[in-house]
């Protein structure tokens, strides 16, 4: 009895120290996961933060300086917290580079830049300060993917007009030269004084989008109606809502060895269009007239590479 009884005691004083591991693992995961809560958090602030500045110095909004990109900044880190609260360790803006960098950390409502842990200060652990940066920049597109092969000429888009545009109504120009615009020095690729205006369609791949960059010449797609692999839904959900397109300075060939010459994106809200057969929303022309209208609108967007000319559309990127 006397050996049972020491079995037992030994027993519970492993128990006790097993539940007191456990404790202390448990209270230690829970201070863990405060602190990569902490850090999610102040991550989604700093990446809100550098978009918005970056959208804000990309359209003029505003003041595009130091000061103001701080306050920015503090809004959106503060938005992103869950109490409200997140200190503004440095915001770094460059113009010349376009770029701007925003450093984050804690703060607690009483001021403190400590996190304070709830298990761990038993073990003599205070809590640490978090930190989180992200980094953007912002440009005028270069190149973009899965964009809408509908193709705007220069003509409808000359260099140094404002945006937004008034509603225009662009024919398809059936890819001759028959209702050319009086070419501007910048928008004649061959140097024959000729542009041919409106809008045309591109070949594609059997998808209602293509890969197109500035400078590059691209085929056409034969005809009048939308793009091969274009369908009545791609389109009609497109009403009203700025879509980006490209823009051409050139045209080389006709029919089905015609070529654009990309100059540049813009973002172009359609309010309606006369495609022929089903594609008729809004129709701002009638009979086997080819039409779409629309305006260019200042906006911007997130997939893309910088690089290109102005046409009112900016590509704004998280780098870091």
């Amino acid at each position: 009895m006397q050996r049972l009884n020491g079995e037992r005691g030994v027993v519970g004083v492993f128990v006790a120290l097993s539940m007191t591991i456990l404790i202390g693992m448990l209270g230690f995961a829970v201070d863990i996961g405060a602190l990569y809560n902490e850090r999610r958090q102040l991550s989604n602030g700093a990446d809100a933060a550098v978009l918005a500045i970056a959208e804000d110095c990309a359209l003029g909004v505003g003041s595009c300086d130091p000061a103001t990109a701080t306050v920015t900044a503090r809004n959106f880190a503060n938005a992103n917290a869950n109490d409200g609260f997140a200190f503004i360790e440095d915001v770094s803006l460059d113009l010349n580079a376009r770029t701007v960098r925003v450093e984050v950390g804690t703060l607690e409502t009483d001021g403190g830049r400590v996190l304070t842990p709830f298990f761990a200060q038993v073990v003599g652990w205070d809590g640490s300060t978090v930190h989180a940066s992200a980094s953007a920049l912002w440009g005028y597109p270069s190149s973009m993917r899965g964009v809408l092969p509908l193709i705007i000429s220069e003509c409808e888009f000359p260099l140094g007009t404002a945006v937004p545009t008034a509603n225009l109504i662009l024919t398809f120009h059936e890819g001759n030269n028959t209702e050319e615009c009086n070419a501007v020095a910048g928008q004649d690729m061959d140097g024959d004084g000729k542009l041919a205006g409106g809008f045309g369609w591109l070949a594609t791949n059997g998808n209602c989008g293509s890969d197109l960059s500035t400078g590059s010449w691209i085929f056409a797609d034969t005809g009048s109606s939308p793009s091969n692999g274009c369908s009545l839904p791609d389109l009609s959900g497109l009403i009203g809502i700025p879509t980006p397109l490209p823009i051409f300075d050139d045209i080389a060939g006709v029919g089905a060895n015609g070529q654009y010459h990309i100059s540049g994106f813009g973002l172009f809200v359609i309010t309606g269009y006369n495609f022929g057969g089903q594609y008729k929303v809004n129709p701002p022309c009638s009979g086997s007239t080819r039409c779409v209208s629309g305006y260019f609108t200042p906006g911007t967007v997130h997939d893309g590479e910088p690089g290109g000319p102005n046409r009112g559309i900016v590509i704004v990127k998280l780098t870091g």
